[in-house]
């Protein structure tokens, strides 16, 4: 796989926040996911903020990702009490052994991913009766909100932008994941505002798919200076609430 954010990883320490605290407890009251002591494997973990979030919990984790800049931003953050092993590879060519692993994450990633090669692996090094969950944290265009509006600047740099608009929901996902053979699957959405400066909103977009993992260091340049104008003269705010939905699928070996 190519690495895609190379060129934005400080970006991704500074502007990149955690997960809701919800998503974690959903997880381990109705899937007994994110338990201690679990040996949890998350995969393209980039600057691992959810291997970071499983740790904390008192997960073992091991992140994994093809970027060395991202991982180096990682290790830069890892909390030596918090048990992570960070390791640089292949999400398609996982460097461990076969039913390694009691719990397989993907969060936020699965956009960037092929998702039929990285599902295979993640069943190949899952224990038997092993959860994998794939999670996506997408803010959500409504009309005339910041998100929207960052969007038609998006388009202009990235054509396949609105080609991804689908308010937070991937059925075809599920799909995918039930034709390589796992089986129990179940979903869960819910709702979240977070909050953001202008420059954290700045900064989260040059860290997006379709800039800073598409675009030449002059383009994320260019595309940051005209979101500075549209939020200068179209949202003078000093905080802006931008909503969000978590997707997650559940599912096991």
């Amino acid at each position: 796989m190519v690495n895609l954010f190379g060129n934005v990883a400080k970006d991704f320490s500074k502007y990149r926040g955690g997960y809701p605290k919800k998503f974690y407890n959903k997880l381990q009251e109705e899937y007994g996911v994110a338990l201690k002591n679990q040996k949890v494997l998350d995969i393209a973990t980039s600057n691992g903020l959810a291997a970071t979030d499983l740790a904390s919990e008192g997960c073992l984790v091991t992140g994994i990702d093809n970027s060395p800049e991202l991982l180096e931003e990682a290790e830069k953050k890892n909390n030596t009490t918090l048990n992570i092993n960070y390791v640089l590879g292949d999400v398609t060519k996982l460097p461990f052994n076969k039913k390694k692993f009691d719990v397989i994450t993907a969060v936020h990633c699965w956009k960037v991913l092929p998702t039929e090669h990285a599902s295979s692996e993640a069943l190949r090094v899952l224990k038997k009766c092993g959860k994998f969950v794939v999670a996506q944290y997408d803010q959500l265009p409504l009309r005339g909100n910041i998100v929207s509006e960052t969007k038609k600047i998006v388009s202009k740099y990235n054509s396949k932008c609105n080609a991804n608009n689908n308010f937070g929901f991937y059925p075809k996902w599920i799909e995918e994941i039930y034709g390589v053979g796992f089986s129990n699957i179940e979903t869960f959405t819910f709702d979240t505002t977070t909050k953001f400066t202008h420059d954290e909103w700045r900064g989260r977009m040059r860290t997006s798919t379709e800039i800073g993992g598409s675009l030449s260091k002059e383009e994320v340049a260019q595309f940051d200076r005209e979101l500075d104008n549209l939020l200068k003269g179209n949202f003078s705010v000093q905080m802006l609430e931008v909503p969000h939905r978590m997707f997650s699928i559940v599912c096991e070996k």
